[in-house]
């Protein structure tokens, strides 16, 4: 039977009217209780991790100012499909406890969307599990670690080369010269032994055996390591150190007399080095994960330099290019996923890039393929505190 037999036309255009409106409330709730954490019609919140104090600050800081940079940049021009970037980032003063936290915070609480630029291999080991169990993409860190590379995981993306390919770039250039006797210094936390085991597999691969190895803690003295090492008369030392802890064991080292080779991966951070050593920095060879911030020849450093000068900025460096490129990939792929952003759909989104050009700098991802580039480059540090081609 007819909900309309007994009812007169008004009527029949009132309960029509009602009927649509429910429909659309309906709809309009299900769209609300089904919409993605940290989207919004006018925002997408990211959540970050990373030293806004203790021994990495002035690691951290170019990469986060650099990567804040592009998202403003961005949100000038309209935003991803008219939602601004809001990047919300919690201090963990390097310390991985820390960072479990903050990510389960942000997360449960905060409501990000992903994770983003987590800085540090034992802080990235104690918050991806998190994010993992929480079903959240853990995005594009300050961290090179490939054994955490080599485990799959649906939710960890990378947009630069392994530790494993700086350190075979450096032990490749140490054979080309000639020097036999490899070593390595390093800090004792698994970033640290990452880089001496990634050094013995480089040496091996060339028929090379490591002539000595030695660690340190984070902070306090470095003689007593700097000394043992001294003792093997080894004629290039490969550093697993970062910071003012890098500084300290090149300044005992050198002190000790020894004209060993000293070379170190792009996260050292040479602006302390030089910072804390001045001449004694000088012709330290660090590997690059990003080309040289200052060649304007290559479009993605013009880009990066021109968003910098927007802000001010004329600072260029390894580390805030690595954060442009951090922040243009995070860009890049909220693109590709479309209006419809959800966790899902955006790794989705990154798992479908082919060979894409960011400007002289090509990434691509895959399904079983979540590192998206392994260039590596080779620099000097010249007496001034230059970094030198």
């Amino acid at each position: 039977m007819s909900v309309f037999k007994n009812v007169n036309s008004l009527q029949r255009r009132t309960i029509l009217v009602q009927g649509i409106g429910a429909a659309l409330s309906v709809g309009a709730a299900s769209r609300a209780s089904a919409a993605e954490n940290g989207v919004t019609d006018k925002e997408i919140l990211l959540g970050q991790s990373t030293a806004l104090s203790g021994p990495l600050l002035e690691v951290a800081r170019p990469f986060n100012e650099a990567a804040n940079g592009y998202f403003d940049f961005i949100n000038k021009q309209g935003g991803i499909n008219g939602r601004r970037i809001r990047l919300l980032t919690k201090d963990d003063g390097y310390v991985a406890a820390k960072t479990a936290d903050n990510v389960k915070d942000m997360i449960e609480n905060d409501k990000v969307l992903a994770i983003f630029g987590v800085l540090g291999v034992l802080n990235t080991v104690a918050a991806l599990p998190v994010a993992t169990n929480l079903k959240t993409p853990f995005l594009f860190p300050m961290n090179g670690d490939a054994a955490i590379r080599r485990t799959p995981n649906r939710y960890y993306f990378t947009t630069t080369a392994s530790f494993e390919d700086e350190i075979d770039k450096l032990v490749g250039h140490v054979a080309t010269i000639g020097a036999k006797n490899v070593s390595v210094a390093h800090l004792k936390n698994p970033f640290g032994v990452a880089i001496k085991q990634a050094t013995e597999r480089a040496l091996t691969s060339r028929g090379l055996k490591m002539r000595s190895s030695v660690e340190f803690d984070l902070q306090g003295d470095k003689t007593k390591a700097a000394t043992e090492l001294l003792a093997t008369k080894p004629d290039a030392v490969i550093l697993g150190a970062v910071g003012t802890n890098a500084a300290d064991f090149i300044r005992a080292f050198k002190d000790g007399g020894s004209a060993a080779l000293l070379l170190a991966f792009s996260g050292v951070g040479t602006d302390i080095v030089f910072k804390q050593l001045g001449e004694k920095s000088n012709g330290l060879v660090v590997s690059q994960i990003v080309p040289f911030p200052t060649t304007s020849a290559i479009p993605l450093v013009r880009e990066y330099q021109s968003v910098g000068k927007s802000r001010g900025s004329s600072d260029f460096t390894h580390l805030g290019l690595w954060g442009h490129v951090s922040a243009r990939m995070m860009v890049e792929s909220l693109k590709k996923t479309g209006r419809d952003l959800t966790r899902e759909r955006l790794m989705d989104a990154i798992e479908s890039i082919r060979n894409m050009d960011l400007g002289n700098y090509v990434v691509e991802f895959g399904p079983d393929k979540h590192h998206g580039s392994r260039f590596v480059d080779i620099t000097l540090l010249n007496r001034n505190g230059k970094l030198v081609k």
